[in-house]
């Protein structure tokens, strides 16, 4: 795997995300920006869903089948490919939750709530446990009506009482598009289809900062660390391969 490779997919993936950043520092507040009733807001979380519990399965079955199309078959490789892909997120997963742990930031939503007297203050919201956060925030949007806050994001927030920094959802978004994005540049794969992959996991991104759910450096942290993990992953891959296909019995 060549340093081109590697920029490459730094330039589609990074550069994007850090505009947020920027955006920021100049006063340009991500939430709440969207009319959250609105068709927008809906598509962001359409977005967050395909990362979700059960749409990253969907996700990974799809981009896996794509990848591993008319790549010549070796003994093992798809349980090499799946235990480098898994290391990868894995090592994303443990990694976003000791941050969380460790920085504590609350996120933006629980701040607006709390702002608008629906919440207790973040530091006493955060010292319970999970399940009463939950209540907490169901208690607090319960009565808003359906234009402040739609009752699909009602139920998402109560799923989300957990710290921001990091983004679990961008930074397994950008573990998964650099891990995939490599792998198909190695193998001379379609320029429309890397380029659409890494807008998913941008816009993905970009769906966590409108939904009230993280701050622009929780996104801009989470896909430097996903893609160094999926870099590290995709490399495994492609230098056991690049070794199979130089040996003398392949």
């Amino acid at each position: 795997m060549t340093l081109r490779l590697l920029f490459t997919v730094l330039a589609l993936l990074v550069l994007p995300v850090a505009i947020a950043s920027l955006g920021y520092q100049w006063q340009w507040h991500w939430f709440p920006l969207l009319d959250l009733d609105e068709t927008p807001a809906l598509l962001a979380y359409g977005l967050t869903l395909t990362i979700g519990k059960f749409g990253i399965a969907l996700t990974l079955i799809l981009l896996s089948a794509l990848a591993l199309f008319r790549w010549r078959r070796r003994p093992g490789q798809l349980l090499v490919f799946f235990f480098c892909l898994m290391a990868a997120l894995g090592s994303a997963f443990v990694t976003k939750s000791v941050a969380k742990e460790y920085f504590k930031e609350p996120r933006p939503f629980v701040l607006w709530l709390a702002d608008k007297g629906r919440l207790a203050d973040s530091e006493r919201f955060y010292a319970q446990l999970p399940t009463i956060r939950e209540r907490w925030v169901a208690k607090g949007v319960s009565d808003m009506s359906e234009q402040q806050v739609p009752s699909w994001l009602k139920l998402h927030w109560q799923d989300e009482v957990s710290y921001s920094f990091p983004s679990g959802h961008s930074i397994a978004a950008m573990t998964i598009a650099s891990f995939y994005c490599l792998l198909l540049l190695y193998r001379r794969r379609s320029r429309w289809l890397i380029g659409g992959l890494a807008v998913w996991a941008v816009a993905v991104c970009y769906s966590r900062l409108l939904l009230g759910l993280h701050w622009p450096v929780d996104i801009l942290a989470s896909s430097v660390l996903g893609i160094t993990f999926g870099t590290l992953g995709a490399w495994a891959f492609i230098y056991w391969d690049e070794r199979k296909m130089h040996s003398p019995k392949s």
